[in-house]
């Protein structure tokens, strides 16, 4: 399998997205969209929107598949072969996975700490950002592994949608 395939058609739901002005699209990677067109999710935009993988490249300049101007099929949920991050560790079989910091890849899913503070700390901004920011990092769960990889791998197989 290559990074972009569908593995199994079971569950699959596909739809067609618009693609961002002037933004080129590559198969297997991972947008969301923004209101004016499809862009590459990263971990923070993750947590607040439906990340769905291209299964098509797209450059936008010159862009008339289907007789259909700057549009692309997309995995909303299913189980398929997304972009994966490399040097983030070896994924188990059924472990979760979230944007990495490479936008638009997957990476094993690292829950967010909270700042500590001890007794004779108080509320401050920063442990309130820290809060918020870990906050973020386990909302960004975008699926699980349906296979395990290595480390050095470039894809993931995946179960994309709520886990």
């Amino acid at each position: 399998m290559t990074q972009g395939d569908i593995v199994k058609e079971t569950g699959l739901i596909i739809q067609d997205f618009l693609i961002k002005a002037s933004g080129d699209i590559t198969k297997g990677m991972l947008y969301i969209d923004d209101g004016a067109g499809l862009v590459a999710v990263t971990a923070a935009t993750a947590a607040i929107n439906k990340p769905v993988m291209a299964l098509e490249t797209r450059v936008y300049a010159t862009d008339t598949a289907n007789g259909v101007a700057h549009t692309v099929p997309c995995v909303v949920r299913g189980n398929v072969v997304a972009a994966k991050v490399t040097s983030g560790g070896v994924v188990p079989v059924l472990s979760k996975l979230l944007i990495s910091a490479t936008a638009g890849k997957v990476g094993i899913f690292v829950a967010g700490t909270a700042p500590g503070g001890g007794s004779t700390t108080y509320y401050t901004t920063a442990i309130d950002a820290a809060i918020l920011a870990s906050a973020i990092i386990d909302l960004g769960v975008v699926g699980f592994a349906t296979k395990a990889s290595v480390d050095a791998d470039t894809t993931q197989e995946m179960w994309l949608g709520a886990t």
